[in-house]
């Protein structure tokens, strides 16, 4: 049990934005290739959330906009960097150091650094703005909302550039990022077409939950490797997000670009909505586990 003092001080910690903490490793954190991305992701979101929630000085996280209606954090963008996670392994200590910054009025970045044995194996950079319903029901009215009464964070640290460059990515078109096309997987016929589950893809918001995204890219790419599949572990994963589903709204993965070399994989996604409406896009690096 900590003291009071230890508790003040991961108090006064996590209400700067910090946040550190250690878990002792098992089935529900890995996978087959080690440390689970979709266990990670899920949890440094929720982390991420409550760095917010902290930071606003709220013990429950509910925020409302100007019209009384409910707001949340939804993430525009996110960066995973895994040279390690299949490293992890049972009974494994899991070290895990967070930190929220500013990036913008409208946006905020998390990163997170994971480490075994005081190594690092990981770091995800989460970036959200905050967004609202501007129908009732309707995840397509999703939309971003000024939101005001967060106290001063820290400046997004030089050497953290995933944050703007997502921004522009967004802004300008994603085409050629890591070297790897987009724009070709317009129009073709979906390469794996996902059917959505409210119970298991959408959060309590009644939004898709960003990791479900996350792991229908992951089910085509899977796929497209076929038997390969459990000789090559995740690199990197970069992701934009554009957009939102409905409830039982299924998910179009198309495979807009595929380089493969003896030792590595790289390849690019488009997930789309009903009517080509674009939700999300998804770059990847595969290395192969000798």
């Amino acid at each position: 049990m900590k003291s009071s003092a230890e508790l003040v001080e991961i108090s006064k910690e996590r209400s700067q934005g910090g946040w550190q903490s250690s878990q002792t490793l098992g089935m529900p954190e890995l996978g087959y290739t080690g440390l689970s991305e979709n266990w990670m992701l899920k949890t440094l979101g929720h982390r991420h959330w409550r760095l917010i929630a902290n930071a606003s000085g709220q013990q429950h996280a509910s925020f409302k906009d100007r019209r009384g209606n409910d707001v949340y954090a939804a993430f525009c963008a996110l960066s995973v960097d895994c040279p390690g996670l299949f490293l992890a392994d049972l009974d494994d200590s899991l070290e895990t150091v967070s930190k929220l910054y500013r990036v913008s009025r409208a946006r905020l970045a998390s990163l997170h650094v994971l480490k075994l044995k005081g190594e690092p194996i990981a770091s995800v950079c989460l970036v959200s703005t905050f967004v609202s319903r501007m129908v009732a029901g309707e995840n397509a009215s999703v939309a971003r909302v000024d939101f005001a009464g967060l106290p001063a964070l820290p400046a997004l640290p030089a050497d953290l550039d995933f944050p703007y460059h997502a921004a522009r990515l967004a802004r300008s078109g994603a085409d050629g990022h890591l070297g790897l096309r987009m724009f070709q997987a317009e129009g073709r016929d979906p390469d794996l077409v996902y059917s959505t589950c409210p119970s298991l893809d959408f959060n309590r918001a009644g939004l898709m939950y960003f990791p479900s995204f996350v792991a229908a890219a992951e089910r085509a790419a899977s796929d497209r490797f076929g038997k390969r599949a459990h000789h090559f572990a995740l690199r990197r994963r970069d992701v934009l997000f554009f957009g939102n589903l409905e409830l039982n709204e299924s998910l179009a993965v198309r495979i807009a670009d595929w380089i493969e070399t003896e030792q590595a994989v790289k390849a690019s996604l488009l997930l789309t909505g009903k009517n080509e409406r674009r939700v999300c896009e998804v770059f990847c690096e595969y290395g192969k586990m000798n």
